[in-house]
């Protein structure tokens, strides 16, 4: 059998990313990478829109990317947006021009979400032994420092600040002086002094940087002999006196220093100086893996079911929440049998969405809200749903799962989809009439509910109850009849039988 090709994508605020990778002996093996400077976050205007040009700049590269894509089938595709596209008001426009030249869909992820992926991509280069890491990613618009050993990430922790964001907001773009340098450092010290506290407490052993700007500063500092081995903060100091001699940047020759990385040399820079001096970095080594390589590495897990980090932090969550979890799981159960009874005649299906496991997911967690208070506990769970930071997740996925939560009781009509994208309303309908029938069912929070059958015709819904089970269970069956009044506003006929 062929081994299995997979494609990463990044849409980093500076530079793009597709790498193609395969499985071989339970192996990552690259074969293919390519990297295009975008400058995405320089196209971001002070209203927070992508303005046209850098826009033209991400479209055109996605374009080429589409090329390498072709024979790849779409499970096995992942893109993903980091920082830029997180801010960007106009990001769903952008979006959907983005897909259709990629040809994939494109999720953009948070910040902590970035983090584990960037660990995970780091960790599968490093030896395995059981130290702790430091690992660091400057990235254009964000900074990630994530502290953890093997692949286990114990501390995430995402930064607004990037070679870019901090090249542009100090002018270090053309040329570097003293004081903007200086006050960019600063800054950068700003941001990262609320965290410094926890990092330090942690602790590690070694510090792995990551990252195009991190590579670049390390290539300098070894051939310019200011550093033998890794980066280290007098290295970094040579950097930026070399910088800053009052020349613009075009006019200084440094060995290791490209053209393209030029522009955002100087924030790359702050950003790390600022990051040795507060957390006493005294040597940084830099792996060849990153985010990527993490998004390759998330993919197996997911398809072999070995490991998929969502699952994980859901039942974190719901462990963390003292919620009833027997209560949870019961719901989940007859949740998913119902989608096993249904999803073919409902074509219950979507190429990048799991609907199975939002469900599932869905049923587990809607009850976390009682963590904060019993009153409007599903504005609470679907606030904690959409906003905790849930590993594994990307922005999307989390929105769903907070619109199920929202709905799966009390009044609901079609007019609630409208916060939903199109392209997913239907299936998400569906989901949430079998999550609703399924906390209907377990209201009373018997042990020993057998659930009935439930068969489907389009929007006519059957629910086989064993005989005389309806009769015997008054208060369930009037809990029934009050949802077949509900379902009705949303266009659903369903029908109570024995």
């Amino acid at each position: 059998m062929n081994p299995i090709t997979y494609a990463a994508i990044d849409l980093g605020s500076n530079s793009f990313h597709l790498i193609i990778a395969r499985e071989v002996d339970g192996q990552l093996q690259l074969i293919d990478r390519h990297k295009e400077t975008v400058r995405l976050r320089m196209g971001l205007d002070p209203m927070g829109n992508l303005d046209h040009a850098a826009q033209e700049r991400a479209l055109a590269c996605l374009t080429r990317f589409a090329q390498r894509l072709r024979g790849i089938e779409a499970p096995h595709i992942r893109a993903v947006g980091t920082n830029t596209l997180r801010l960007a008001s106009n990001v769903g426009d952008f979006l959907q021009r983005a897909e259709a030249a990629l040809g994939a869909q494109i999720d953009i992820i948070p910040g902590h979400e970035e983090a584990r992926l960037i660990y995970l991509g780091v960790s599968h280069f490093l030896p395995k032994d059981d130290s702790q890491r430091l690992v660091v990613d400057i990235g254009g618009g964000s900074t990630e420092f994530i502290i953890g050993t093997h692949f286990n990430p114990n501390s995430m922790t995402s930064t607004e600040m990037g070679c870019v964001a901090v090249s542009q907001s100090f002018d270090l773009i053309t040329q570097i002086t003293h004081d903007n340098f200086y006050h960019a450092v600063k800054a950068c010290q700003l941001v990262l002094r609320p965290h410094v506290p926890k990092l330090r407490t942690l602790g590690w052993d070694r510090a792995i940087g990551a990252s195009g700007s991190i590579k670049a500063i390390c290539d300098i500092l070894n051939q310019n002999a200011w550093s033998n081995d890794g980066i280290t903060l007098s290295g970094m100091y040579a950097l930026r006196d070399a910088l800053t001699t009052g020349k613009k940047l075009s006019e200084i020759k440094l060995a290791g220093l490209s053209e393209d990385r030029k522009p955002v040399i100087g924030g790359g820079l702050a950003v790390l100086i600022a990051a040795f001096e507060l957390l006493d970095i005294h040597r940084m080594h830099v792996s060849s893996g990153a985010l990527r390589e993490g998004l390759v590495l998330d993919m197996l897990g997911r398809v072999h079911h070995t490991q998929d980090a969502r699952e994980a932090s859901i039942l974190s969550l719901i462990a963390s929440s003292r919620i009833d979890r027997a209560q949870a799981h019961r719901v989940a159960s007859c949740a998913s049998l119902f989608f096993e009874q249904v999803h073919i005649a409902w074509q219950l299906q979507h190429p990048t969405l799991p609907l199975e496991q939002l469900l599932r997911w869905a049923a587990l967690s809607h009850e976390v809200g009682y963590f904060i208070s019993s009153r409007k506990y599903r504005q609470h769970s679907a606030y904690i749903l959409e906003n905790a930071d849930l590993a594994g997740f990307n922005q999307e996925e989390q929105k769903l799962l907070a619109w199920l939560t929202l709905y799966h009781r009390s009044k609901f009509s079609v007019k609630d989809m409208i916060s939903l994208e199109e392209e997913f309303s239907e299936l998400m309908l569906k989901l949430l009439v079998l999550l609703r029938l399924s906390t209907r069912l377990h209201r009373g929070r018997e042990q020993s509910i057998i659930p009935p059958n439930l068969s489907v015709f389009g929007n006519q819904l059957t629910l086989q109850f064993a005989t005389g089970w309806l009769t015997e269970n008054p208060l369930t069956k009037l809990d029934l009849e009050i949802e077949v009044k509900r379902l009705e506003g949303a266009g659903f006929n369903l029908v109570l039988s024995e």
